[in-house]
């Protein structure tokens, strides 16, 4: 077993994630290249997010092995995809850094993109960025061997010391604009330069490493939006926070926000939240320099440039920020300033060939400010103000002057009266100058949160104790610590309550979640911090035991094909679970609703062919409501199946019955008339009244056509008061026909279609059929009957 493997079990024993015997069991099954996180995972022991953190922890502990050609010696540090460790080359006997990327990172990633950051870095040879050595992939082990940078990153050095002197921060913008010029000029964006990956050795000098987001140029052209975004928030350039193009301009931006850092103290942007800070980079701009260190330097214009909106508003190349940064030691630094705002530079469009020039490096002692070359100047002019006067005076004493004395201590008073005047003025500029920086600065700093109020406040006494604002910074800075101290804590325990209401909602992971992102204020209080990381681990343990335990209910609803149940099942998963897992329940949800959706389609089937069976069980009972035209009857018929479907299907053959039934009454109507038209009432009928078993007073006339069977057509006749129903005895179709036939003719839709649908309901189809094609070949559309004789056909005629 691996030593890693055996340290992963014995952590995970000492956390009690794992007992002695699930140690043992893990132990002896664990295969020679299973990886042990795996296999815990496997075993039902740990959720895959447990073990991946457990063996990130363990990783940045335990020396790598398999790593050929190198020996481990300790660790540098560690990342979020990696640990850094010193070692020495074996072959050459040199100390270098190795980097080692985690097991989890190295899982889901393709080796060939972790170490493209050695085959940048390998293009590169330059005193200002790291110089890459080896890298490989050996025995599960992603590694990248490097320069050793003895000393600090320019992280560590702010941190420590909170801001840099404006000569450092020259240097260090000079360094890394040669640096950048060097990638840039070999057609590499950085696109992650920011103060961690910037190395600073013990004897000063600043190198550029962690190129592992670093692409050519027209490869970062082709990144989709989300890979483009990639960077850190207090550092990204506006474009590539919105996921844009790039260019070398967004590294110039990072390296504006960088050397902000670096005079400041603190980022241009904060807030409480990564989306908050990406906002603030689109779309505000950031406090000037001076307003934050309380005074003016030759570089704040170079950064205000640098840390333009638009791309087209910064230098176009890194040689371009050289240069400025050459001309701010060459004592034109108020002119460079005024310049630098007014002028917008187009120049990006110069093609790579065009941009080879590295300007050399600056020493320390030729980066003077501008106050000292201004101080220069003005004791030159005092200088040769005072070389004229003494020559005038000379050039008289020569001639022989008598006022010669008098004219020499005159001129020694004007000169020294000029010298006050102008100092005098001088002081009283400076003087009204400082109080309103110093109540800008005051304006500006009041606007921060509550810790950053302290150290700003701090460093604006340094700067403004002799002036009236000295006085409320005093007192400021006192009532911010009280309030500090006094909110604290109830800004911890507010968050904390919150929290713990959300949890009891069953909000598990908005708590944790909530928890995780409190500000830096509610942080201070160790205690607290304590309450809260052990309130943390129960609430993890809680959303993992909760998820497995409802997964398995999840799987047993899906195999009892309870699919409602199911979905209900994910949603209360969802209040509480975490990202992943919800992720992972959104294939699953899918899943079920088109089971569901499956299974329905299956039962209405079912169903279907269900009711069709009943339907043509009790057809011959509705075909003899429908012939005595008992509608109420077939009405419960359809009611009795209880499916919406046959009745719908019902309904609308009653429509057509009653349809039939109107257009048969007018049919007999007009062959009776004609009858009497012509007075053979007597010759061929007989009529035989039918008494009727109720009052016929006040009822309305139901029409002629009372029912239709096999032989006859029993017909309805109205009397002046009454509806007196009679059988018609001996009435053939025949001599019904053919008195509308003599009357319309035997090819008019008045015999056509009344002759077809009588036929339907005798059960000649065929007889029905003929009728109705003579219709459409006539013109006419008979659809509804057609649409009836397809139906009988299928349903009636078959019973």
């Amino acid at each position: 077993m691996k030593k890693i493997d055996q340290m992963f079990l014995k952590t995970a024993h000492k956390m009690g994630l794992l007992d002695d015997a699930e140690v043992k069991q893990v132990a002896e099954s664990l295969g020679d290249e299973e990886n042990v996180a795996t296999a815990v995972v496997a075993a039902g022991l740990m959720t895959e997010q447990q073990a991946q953190r457990l063996l990130s922890t363990v990783e940045s502990s335990v020396p790598p092995e398999g790593i050929p050609g190198f020996e481990i010696l300790s660790p540098i540090g560690r990342g979020a995809t990696s640990t850094v460790w010193k070692a020495r080359q074996e072959s050459l006997g040199k100390i270098v850094a190795l980097k080692v990327f985690s097991t989890a990172i190295a899982n889901t990633t393709e080796p060939e993109q972790l170490i493209s950051e050695a085959r940048n870095v390998a293009l590169l040879n330059h005193p200002h960025i790291v110089h890459a050595l080896d890298a490989g992939i050996s025995d599960g082990n992603c590694w990248f061997a490097m320069e050793l940078v003895e000393g600090e990153t320019l992280q560590q050095k702010l941190s420590r010391r909170g801001s840099l002197s404006e000569r450092e921060v020259s240097e260090l913008a000079m360094c890394l604009g040669q640096g950048l010029a060097h990638a840039h000029g070999s057609g590499l964006l950085h696109r992650d330069l920011k103060p961690a990956n910037i190395l600073i050795s013990e004897e000063g000098v600043p190198k550029i490493t962690d190129l592992g987001l670093a692409l050519a140029e027209t490869e970062a052209m082709e990144l989709d939006s989300s890979e483009k975004r990639k960077g850190t928030p207090h550092y990204i350039s506006p474009e590539q926070a919105q996921g844009n193009a790039l260019d070398v301009r967004s590294d110039l931006y990072s390296l504006g926000a960088t050397l902000y850092h670096c005079l400041t103290g603190r980022p241009p942007f904060q807030g409480k939240t990564n989306r908050e800070i990406l906002k603030k980079h689109i779309q505000e701009e950031a406090i000037p320099v001076a307003t934050i260190s309380g005074k003016e330097t030759p570089l704040d214009a170079i950064v205000e440039k640098l840390l333009s909106k638009d791309p087209d508003q910064r230098f176009a190349t890194a040689e371009q920020l050289l240069m400025a940064l050459d001309q701010l030691t060459g004592g034109s630094g108020q002119e460079t300033t005024a310049a630098l705002r007014r002028t917008r530079s187009k120049s990006h469009l110069v093609t790579a060939s065009t941009r080879k020039r590295v300007i050399g490096g600056a020493s320390r002692a030729s980066l003077h400010s501008r106050n000292t070359m201004m101080t220069k100047i003005g004791a030159g002019v005092g200088a040769v103000i005072s070389a004229l006067l003494i020559l005038s005076a000379f050039s008289k004493a020569n001639d022989g002057s008598p006022e010669f004395e008098t004219t020499i201590a005159q001129h020694k008073s004007d000169i020294a009266k000029l010298k006050i005047e102008k100092r005098m003025s001088e002081a009283d500029t400076d003087w009204n100058r400082q109080e309103e920086l110093a109540r800008i600065s005051l304006d500006s700093l009041l606007a921060e949160d509550h810790d950053f109020q302290v150290r700003l406040l701090e460093k604006a006494l340094q700067n403004y104790g002799h002036t009236r604002a000295a006085a409320q910074m005093t007192i400021a800075l006192d009532r911010v610590k009280g309030d500090i101290v006094t909110t604290r804590q109830a800004d911890g325990r507010a968050i904390l309550e919150e929290a713990r209401v959300m949890a009891s909602s069953g909000k598990l992971w908005d708590a944790v979640k909530l928890l995780d992102e409190r500000p830096r204020s509610a942080r201070r209080d160790q205690n607290l911090n304590r309450e809260i990381n052990k309130l943390l681990s129960v609430w993890e343990e809680e959303i993992d035991s909760r998820f497995l335990q409802d997964r398995q209910k999840l799987d047993f609803l899906r195999s009892k094909r309870e699919y409602s149940e199911a979905l209900t099942m994910i949603d209360q998963i969802e209040e509480y679970a975490d990202p992943d897992s919800i992720g992972e329940l959104k294939g699953v949800r899918e899943q079920i609703i088109t089971a569901r959706a499956e299974l329905a389609r299956v039962e209405a089937e079912r169903r279907n062919t269900e009711e069709l069976r009943k339907y043509m069980e009790i057809w011959p009972r509705y075909r003899e409501l429908a012939l005595t035209r008992d509608f109420k009857g077939m009405i419960s018929v359809s009611v009795s199946l209880d499916a919406e479907l046959i009745m719908d299907q019902v309904k609308e053959r009653i429509k057509i019955d009653l349809l039939a039934f109107q257009l048969l009454d007018k049919f007999i109507k007009d062959a009776l008339l004609e009858l009497r038209e012509k007075g053979e009432d007597g010759k061929e009928i007989t009529f035989e009244r039918v008494p009727l078993g109720t009052s016929t007073r006040n009822r309305k006339d139901r029409g002629v056509v009372d029912r239709i069977d096999e032989e006859r057509i029993w017909i309805r006749l109205s009397a002046e008061r009454a509806v007196v129903p009679l059988k018609i005895g001996e009435l053939t179709d025949s001599f019904l026909f053919d008195q509308v036939a003599e009357r319309h003719g035997r090819t008019s839709p008045e015999y056509l279609l009344p002759m077809g649908i009588l036929s339907i309901y005798r059960g000649l189809e065929d007889v029905a059929a003929d009728n109705f094609r003579i219709l459409e070949q006539k013109g006419a559309r008979p659809d509804t009957w057609i649409d009836l004789l397809s139906w009988v056909k299928k349903n009636v005629a078959k019973s």
